[in-house]
């Protein structure tokens, strides 16, 4: 998929004259196995669920893990089985180079291969399938009335959370008032309807917010924008980047709006069911080329409990890592071997490696790659009996983006593995904050338009 999919696009017109030069160098001896175990035997295991819009999981089935060799051939295959459990045993090795295959079915279907270079042998946690189902809970559509004490609103600024289906319209009944029509809600059988969170004028020194938990669904459901953010100071190592500021409730995100030679953000410190703010830091390019566009950016976010006080140090990766992605995608991908060297990039340990396109039959496909600074990535990988090649088209649009990433300002590649397994049976905001708080990276995207 990475080559033979991507490959066409990005080498037509003037994507390739969007990118740097230069040249790097490939490793002679592809990465093995690990260090070995000696005879002794290992196990993978991983336990396969699904959320549901009702926020409650269940067991799943579609999953899959493959163990390859050092050169990314399948040795072995291991399905979930009926209660959502992978097990594989691994014999003499203590690190394996595997990929996950998860997928969901009917409407919204989507296919998505993960691989990991050199992974330790151990219990890999929970793995999530994509996508939410409706199984055990029950949902109902009802309207949402959003109200300002505090000013005039517009339906283009005001945002709603907490919903499983957006509303089927927007309306702007007076200067303070907008109805959201026909909201989607899911709830677990006899519980509890989902927290409703409502933003306006956000990432301003005018942002307000509310939020509301009990409720009749049967009626229209009022929501009063009665909290004003307080601003926080930001320090920002450019004069130039873009900073933003996104808040998590129980169940949802407000959405995101980016501004310029910015030094302070907008919270809401005392709003009903934030568990974290993220701020974010960046400094992008955007180029819109023939065939496609090309997107570059470097950032640091991190992500903190509220209330937030005093003041926030934000640090943009400065390094030459930039470049070396650009060699990597415009030169080396197009090579007749899968190898890379990124090992010149400082401050990164790791790197990552990631396509999206759409199948013939409207499934959204994902296939990543995650691996040290230096190595062999995975090609066509996906088992034949999945019928993925048929269904690839080179006139839809895909997209395709090589990444160095850290958590933390100093995590090895095993340290990222290992701490991902751990995150894995985390609730999401704990995965989200702590040690994993801070996290930086520099990415080049590239995104070929539709024939």
């Amino acid at each position: 998929m990475l080559k033979t999919k991507i490959i066409a696009g990005l080498i037509t017109g003037c994507l390739l004259s969007a990118c740097g030069g230069g040249s790097s160098s490939s490793p002679d001896v592809p990465p093995g196995n690990g260090n070995g175990s000696g005879n002794s035997t290992l196990t993978f295991q991983a336990n396969v669920i699904q959320e549901t819009m009702c926020g409650t999981t269940s067991s799943s089935s579609n999953a899959e893990l493959l163990v390859h060799d050092q050169n990314w051939k399948v040795l072995s295959r291991h399905k979930a089985d009926a209660t959502g459990k992978i097990s594989a045993s691994i014999t003499g090795a203590s690190h394996a180079n595997i990929s996950l295959i998860t997928f969901s079915t009917g409407s919204n279907a989507e296919f998505v291969v993960s691989s990991y270079a050199q992974h330790p042998v151990v219990n890999l946690g929970t793995i999530l399938i994509p996508g939410k189902t409706q199984q055990g809970c029950e949902c109902q559509s009802t309207n949402v009335r959003v109200t300002s004490s505090v000013g005039t609103l517009n339906t283009s600024s005001v945002q709603l959370t907490g919903f499983s289906s957006p509303e089927q319209r927007k309306t702007l009944l007076s200067n303070n008032e907008v109805m959201f029509e026909q909201v989607g809600l899911c709830r677990a059988t006899n519980g509890s309807w989902p927290l409703l969170t409502a933003f306006a004028n956000n990432g301003t020194p005018d942002a307000i917010a509310g939020s509301i938990r009990q409720y009749n669904v049967n009626n229209d459901v009022e929501l009063l924008l009665n909290q004003s953010a307080a601003a926080l100071p930001i320090s920002i190592n450019s004069s130039n980047a873009s900073l933003l500021e996104i808040h998590y409730t129980e169940t949802g995100a407000s959405t995101a709006r980016s501004r310029s030679n910015s030094n302070e953000a907008y919270v809401f410190n005392q709003l009903d069911g934030v568990t974290f703010v993220t701020l974010r830091a960046s400094q992008s390019q955007f180029d819109v080329v023939d065939g496609g566009n090309v997107f570059r950016t470097s950032s640091q976010r991190q992500n903190l409990n509220t209330p937030l006080s005093g003041s926030v140090i934000l640090n943009i990766p400065n390094t030459d890592a930039m470049s070396a992605l650009e060699n990597f995608l415009f030169r080396d991908l197009q090579s007749n071997n899968n190898s890379y060297n990124l090992g010149s990039i400082q401050g990164f340990n790791t790197f990552y490696l990631y396509a999206q396109t759409t199948l013939t039959d409207g499934t959204r496909f994902f296939q990543s790659f995650i691996g040290p600074l230096q190595g062999f990535y995975p090609d066509e990988i996906v088992p034949a009996d999945y019928g993925i090649e048929n269904k690839l088209d080179d006139n839809i649009s895909s997209t395709i983006a090589a990444s160095v990433i850290r958590y933390g300002d100093d995590e090895s590649y095993q340290q990222y593995l290992l701490n991902q397994v751990e995150r894995s049976a985390l609730p999401f905001a704990s995965r989200m904050t702590g040690k994993w708080s801070k996290y930086s990276t520099v990415s080049l995207q590239i995104t070929t338009t539709s024939n």
